[in-house]
């Protein structure tokens, strides 16, 4: 049988979503500029605070892809002239 590939990649089933059970729920959020986006991810309500690389507040540079943690204080200056783009609901492990 030569010339016969087979590829079991191919086949293996998509990976289920996480569950809120696997995490703590939250929301990313996504502002924008010319330059940039801003992805913040914010504990749903009535949920505690996220800690860890996993909450932390990236720029990501449009025109690069680069991205960097930012400060709190950076985030502040930001808000005010970035503008909202959207968000998804997820979990931070």
């Amino acid at each position: 049988m030569a010339g016969v590939l087979t590829l079991a990649a191919c086949n293996a089933a998509p990976s289920a979503p996480q569950k809120p059970d696997q995490g703590t729920p939250l929301l990313r959020v996504v502002y924008r500029d010319a330059d940039a986006e801003m992805v913040l991810m914010v504990p749903e309500k009535g949920r505690a605070s996220l800690r860890g690389d996993c909450a932390a507040p990236l720029l990501i540079d449009a025109r690069t892809g680069q991205a960097r943690v930012l400060s709190n204080a950076e985030v502040q200056t930001r808000l005010k002239t970035m503008q909202l783009a959207g968000a998804t609901r997820g979990v931070c492990p």
